[in-house]
């Protein structure tokens, strides 16, 4: 009888958390949205986590070479993409880029990597409309991209 009860009670909890939208993992849609603080071209040169872009981001695009691992960032409720690259060296410099030529303010985000790390991401640059993609500059003037997204 005991366990009658008990799973009653698990029954009723779980749909009153149902119809309340507080059940891990079943975010509607606009919740998403709701926690990020920019869109687009607003997204210009932030950081993904300061403003709730990487809750929701996935990667879209990778490196293929063997190494560093580059990895093109995409926020759908931010419309942004930025890079963040893991197994690099002290010295490399990652790029997010959504246009062609020289790096500048608003179409390119360059860090480089911190002495003593290996891991660094770039702020976001716009991808509503346009397409991003990254890019690894290493030390020995070897460089890796992704493709584009």
């Amino acid at each position: 009888m005991r366990s009658v009860i008990r799973l009653g009670g698990t029954a009723a909890a779980s749909l009153l958390l149902a119809l309340s939208g507080a059940v891990p993992g079943n975010a509607a849609p606009s919740a998403a949205a709701a926690s990020a603080h920019c869109t687009g071209s607003g997204c210009v040169g932030k950081s993904p986590m300061r403003t709730g872009c990487d809750r929701h981001a996935r990667t879209v695009r990778r490196s293929a070479e063997v190494g560093p691992l580059v990895e093109l960032r995409f926020s759908s409720s931010c419309r942004a993409a930025w890079v963040r690259v893991t197994h690099a060296r002290g010295g490399d410099r990652i790029e997010a880029r959504n246009r062609g030529g020289v790096c500048r303010h608003t179409t390119c985000y360059a860090k480089t990597v911190a002495a003593g790390r290996s891991s660094a991401y770039t702020a976001m640059v716009n991808d509503k409309g346009t397409k991003a993609w990254g890019c690894l500059h290493r030390r020995n003037g070897t460089i890796v991209c992704t493709e584009a997204y």
